[in-house]
């Protein structure tokens, strides 16, 4: 009974999500994975925590001392052609801040992972070449997805998409959505598994040598805003 609740409150949330592409609200997206997480079964999280362990990167760096925060102030003072460079920059740029979501407490590696990845997220935008807009989160979301990690986010963010794009039922809208879906899919495809790297390491790594690593082919081009 407790799961179907769970289930419900979830479904009305992604609901709620729905309500705007444009705008979309990400405390909706918080609460869908905060209690998608919650609501494991004991089977799930042992499922999940195995997967985590095999993915590339993940078991060194939840072994490793926790990362502070990120000092947006002194990564603006790196080499312009920098990642920690360019990174502050898409956050001046975007106005956004590292602090942008609150972590939760870190009981399980499951718990560590959900962190990881909303601090680690904007790094992602920079080196992907998604702006910060919501339908370029799509894109992201895309590359999330074709990463192969444990994260119920991006299904999430498509299904509330999907709904969206149901209601206001648009041809042109519709296919403009899910090319931002669909060039970040095959970007994160064509790319090494990245999910779980040691972002901090790279800082001062010209990004272009390291994108070319990595064999993220940054996008570049442009896909107009939704009207």
């Amino acid at each position: 009974m407790l799961r179907k609740l769970t289930e419900l409150r979830v479904l009305k949330a992604i609901v709620g999500f729905s309500q705007s592409i444009e705008h979309a609200d990400v405390d909706e997206i918080h609460f869908i994975t905060k209690t998608l997480l919650s609501a494991l079964t004991s089977e799930e999280r042992e499922k999940f925590t195995r997967l985590l362990f095999e993915y590339p990167g993940f078991k060194e760096l939840y072994e490793a001392p926790r990362a502070e925060r990120h000092d947006l102030g002194n990564l603006s003072m790196l080499p312009s052609n920098t990642l920690g460079y360019y990174y502050a920059k898409f956050m001046s740029d975007t106005g956004f801040s590292v602090d942008w979501y609150p972590r939760v407490e870190e009981t399980s590696p499951l718990h560590f992972a959900y962190n990881r990845q909303y601090d680690t997220h904007d790094i992602l935008h920079t080196l992907t070449g998604f702006s910060g807009g919501s339908v370029s989160e799509l894109g992201l979301q895309g590359f999330y997805l074709s990463q192969s990690a444990p994260n119920p986010t991006p299904m999430s963010a498509f299904a509330a998409a999907s709904l969206n794009l149901l209601k206001t039922n648009e041809p042109d809208r519709n296919l403009l959505v899910f090319d931002y879906i669909f060039e970040g899919y095959q970007m994160g495809k064509q790319a090494g598994k990245v999910m779980f790297r040691n972002w901090e390491a790279d800082f001062e790594r010209d990004i272009e040598e390291l994108r070319r690593e990595l064999k993220i082919n940054a996008y570049t081009g442009y896909l107009p805003p939704l009207s």
